[in-house]
This record gives C-alpha cells, sequence and structure tokens, in this order.
C-alpha cells in the first residue's frame, strides 16, 4: 500500500509561511524563515500554525470541515528547498466526522519564489470516517501559496498558506474517488520568508532549559538561565 501524507497546513499551515523565484537565479539561493525581515535576522526553526476558519475536503458527499493545527521543525536549516518535518492534528470536525494524518511525520517542502512568497509542497494520507464515509485519501503534488508577514492580510497579519481545491484521490475504502482540499493557515507569530543568507541566528531548544527565551521564536524573553530556547549563531 503506498503511503504519504497529505498536506493539510497548517498547511500549513501551513502552514507555515515560506518562499519561491521569478527568476533563474533567485532559484539558487536557499530559503529561511525569519522572526525578522532585519537584515541579520533569527531563523526559525520550530513551526506552529493553525487553520484560519477551517479546512474543507469537497466531494459529491457532503463536505467535510474541520480545524487544523500543524506543529513542525526544520529538518536541516540549509537544505533547499527549506524542509519542514512535522504533524497534523484535525479537530471540531463537521457531520460526526473524525480526520486523522496516517503514516506521519510530514514532510513540506518550501521554496522562495519572490520577496516574501513562496511554493510550499507534500504529499500525504488521512483517514477520514463519518456516517456517510470511511476512508483513506492521498494527495500527491499537492502545492500551497504562502506569504510572509510583509504581505500577510489584516485578518491573517502573521503570514499565511492557502491552498485552493487541491485534488486528492482515494487509496482505500468506501468513498468518491476524488475530493478537494482547500485550506489557509497562518503561524502563530509574525515570520518572513528571506534568503538563508540573511539568517545568521536560529532560535533553538536548549536542551538543558537553561535558555533566555521561553518561546520557540525567541521573542519572549525571560531571565537567563529560566528559559526553555536560546539563540544560536550560525556557524
Amino acid at each position: 500500500m503506498k503511503h504519504v501524507k497529505m498536506l493539510g497546513l497548517a498547511a500549513l499551515a501551513a502552514l507555515m509561511a515560506m518562499a519561491f523565484v521569478g527568476a533563474s537565479s533567485a532559484m539558487a539561493e536557499a530559503t529561511a524563515l525569519c522572526t525578522s525581515e532585519a537584515s541579520e535576522c533569527v531563523g526559525i526553526t520550530h513551526v506552529h500554525e493553525t487553520s484560519v476558519g477551517k479546512a474543507k475536503l469537497k466531494s459529491s458527499l457532503p463536505t467535510i470541515e474541520c480545524n487544523v493545527l500543524y506543529l513542525g521543525d526544520t529538518e536541516n536549516p540549509s537544505s533547499n528547498p527549506l524542509i519542514i518535518k512535522g504533524t497534523f492534528t484535525y479537530s471540531s470536525c463537521n457531520n460526526f466526522c473524525s480526520v486523522k494524518e496516517e503514516n506521519g511525520p510530514t514532510k513540506l517542502k518550501v521554496l522562495k519564489t519572490g520577496e516574501e512568497l513562496a511554493s510550499v509542497t507534500g504529499e500525504g494520507l488521512v483517514h477520514v470516517s463519518c456516517p456517510f464515509i470511511n476512508c483513506n485519501y492521498i494527495g500527491t503534488g499537492l502545492e500551497g501559496d504562502a506569504k510572509g508577514a510583509l504581505k500577510s492580510t489584516k485578518e491573517n497579519p502573521n503570514g499565511e498558506v492557502t491552498l485552493t481545491e487541491q485534488n486528492t484521490e482515494k487509496e482505500s475504502g468506501s468513498c468518491p474517488e476524488e475530493a478537494f482540499l482547500t485550506i489557509t493557515t497562518t503561524p502563530l507569530k509574525p515570520t518572513y520568508i528571506v534568503p538563508a543568507s540573511q539568517r545568521k541566528f536560529l532560535c533553538v531548544d536548549d536542551k538543558t532549559n537553561k535558555g533566555n527565551f521561553k518561546d520557540p521564536y525567541c521573542l519572549e524573553e525571560v531571565t537567563a538561565g529560566t528559559g526553555l530556547y536560546k539563540i544560536e549563531a550560525m556557524s
């Protein structure tokens, strides 16, 4: 059985906030997510996104709608595209439905396409269970459009990732042969899409719990030696 993971994204999530290219020269530069637009910024290694409204899976049957949460970590901050590895969680679904990601964690690829813009791609498998459906839906080649905080809307000031009617197909079970996914996710903190060369520091988990920050974006400073995260200079 072929197993992949369906981009939810948070998405993306998430979703989270990312970038792509309008010229071939831009494609060569690695993508980074940062806590600011500064020329020397702190890179984000932990991504936390939530859906704006509900994600929708539309087919010939009643549309299934759920809240979505995405939690992920960058796998290699210097990779191009940027790889984020994490998990989608679905809750508060309508029509007495439940949706669960299968065979996670999910890998998302983020590629800068322009100033504060990115392409976010992924694959995925979810199990959908309702009174009228019991099915695994698979999505391959799912692609979302990301905006960083500078290009965000008033509704989503931290940035956003949007997928609109992306095609998924039945992998197994009893359900229509295809369904279409629509979702917008936004990060919990402002996220900027920048060239990797602009990222001079990383916000990382302090394994000894003696850091200077309490949040994974290194924005909320606490007394030195009491925080869960710290800022680390790039080598």
